[in-house]
């Protein structure tokens, strides 16, 4: 009888173990992340983050949501459909005009992924060949219109010095560069690099030079920062850790994220090599920095006046420890 009692006991204390073995994992935190076009390298970073298992490491699984430009992002930010966004510059703005969203982390300082490209007839040789011509840009308010700006007066031409067409997209843009109805236009390197390869085009400069400047930003909502502090501090690490793993992984960075920026793989390497230098290691806001974005958007109207603080834009509540 206590043979049988004892037995019986080691069996149930083995189905316990058994049960506890086969129980499934703690389930890992959904969360919803926006982009305004997915197929950037910058943005791809979400791409490695999620193949690599890194942000799996943190607790969570990313649900990465691209969308056809910002005003749409912001759309899905006012209406809570994405709880993170990794953005360029001008989410700030809309945090301005009360955007339910805080930027938490700088992702990359100068605009190094930008460029101004030119046809390949040699009708444009350098950049003091575009004074007085047309320049086109995807929409006035934009990214690439203060860009066509900056350029103009930082070749001393003042803002008139270059006429800003907005054209729409990088399709819309090719497609008047090619025409001959631009004499340059300003948009991303890779498709400067794409160009190239067909002999329509090329890069004629880009705007890495711009260093007291922040480019693209991670964003937090106002929900996730107030009820999920450590879903925040965790997505973000996560961050920081996978651009960690891309400096050391040149090749298997390059391969994880072909099969979203679509690039041969001579121009990826050209495109790792320019942009992975420009990516933040510790997403940390320089006050300059925020000061020159914030007088671009007044540059271009966006904003009619300067923010009374524009510390309350940003928060770096939620960055790694130094």
């Amino acid at each position: 009888m206590m043979k049988w009692v004892k037995r019986s006991r080691i069996l149930f204390a083995c189905g316990i173990v058994a049960a506890i073995a086969a129980a499934p994992a703690h389930a890992a935190e959904t969360v919803r992340v926006g982009t305004p076009e997915g197929s950037a390298f910058m943005f791809a970073v979400i791409d490695v983050g999620i193949d690599t298992g890194i942000f799996a490491k943190h607790g969570l699984a990313v649900e990465k949501l691209n969308f056809a430009g910002g005003g749409k992002l912001g759309e899905a930010v006012a209406a809570g459909a994405v709880d993170f966004t990794v953005s360029g510059n001008t989410d700030v703005a809309f945090v301005v005009k009360g955007s339910p969203e805080k930027a938490v982390a700088v992702t990359a300082g100068a605009p190094v992924e930008m460029s101004i490209i030119v046809r390949s007839d040699g009708s444009v040789k350098s950049p003091a060949d575009l004074k007085g011509k047309t320049i086109g840009v995807t929409s006035p308010t934009s990214l690439t219109s203060w860009l066509a700006l900056e350029f103009s007066r930082a070749q001393g031409w003042g803002p008139e010095g270059v006429t800003r067409a907005s054209v729409g997209g990088m399709t819309s843009e090719v497609a008047g560069l090619v025409a001959k109805h631009l004499d340059a236009i300003i948009g991303p390197v890779e498709g400067g690099y794409l160009l190239e390869a067909k002999g329509q085009a090329h890069v004629l400069l880009t705007f890495g030079n711009l260093t007291d400047y922040i480019t693209h930003l991670i964003y937090a909502t106002n929900t996730m920062i107030e009820k999920h502090p450590d879903t925040v501090r965790g997505f973000i690490a996560a961050w920081f850790d996978t651009v960690e793993y891309m400096r050391a992984h040149k090749a298997e960075t390059i391969k994880l994220t072909a099969p979203v920026t679509k690039l041969p793989p001579d121009i990826a390497g050209k495109v790792y090599d320019l942009e992975m230098p420009a990516m933040s290691d510790d997403g940390h806001f320089d006050r300059k920095a925020v000061e020159a974005i914030v007088q671009s958007f007044l540059d271009l109207g966006v904003l009619k006046e300067r923010p009374a603080d524009v510390t309350a834009l940003y928060t770096e509540a939620f960055l790694p420890a130094k």
